[in-house]
């Protein structure tokens, strides 16, 4: 009896994290890797996702100057399976649009996300020379 609620408790622990993942999360240099998400709403599995799209007038992603500009920007997202579906299914609105399934499978291309971690990696690196 015991040793089934120890399986139990373990497999049920195991299933979670396997279906966790954490994506990135925002537009262009102001986003940041988010915690595990589990569950995208109706029972379907989560996704990570990165696309380019136009800002509009009111567009909350983006600044004024943007807006008034058209400025295309990416943008970092996770969401459920069946919405990464519709997003790749329509190209003129989510242009290069990417769905993955793995930790962190939408990260910037140039591996640069939030300034808030620019600017930890700029204090660890004066950490290190006051210690030095």
């Amino acid at each position: 009896m015991g040793r089934q609620l120890l399986f139990t408790v373990v497999f049920c622990l195991l299933l979670t994290t396997v279906l966790s993942i954490r994506c990135y999360t925002g537009t262009d240099r102001q986003c940041l890797l988010a915690p595990d998400m589990t569950d995208c709403g109706s029972g379907d599995t989560c996704q990570c996702a990165k696309y380019r799209f136009q800002c509009t007038e009111d567009d909350q992603a983006c600044t004024k100057q943007e807006q008034l500009h058209k400025t295309t920007k990416w943008a970092y997202t996770i969401v459920a399976s069946s919405t990464c579906q519709m997003i790749l299914a329509t190209p003129s609105v989510y242009e290069q649009a990417v769905c993955c399934s793995k930790n962190g499978c939408n990260r910037p291309a140039s591996g640069r996300c939030s300034w808030s971690q620019a600017r930890r990696r700029s204090l660890r690196k004066l950490t290190d020379l006051l210690e030095f």
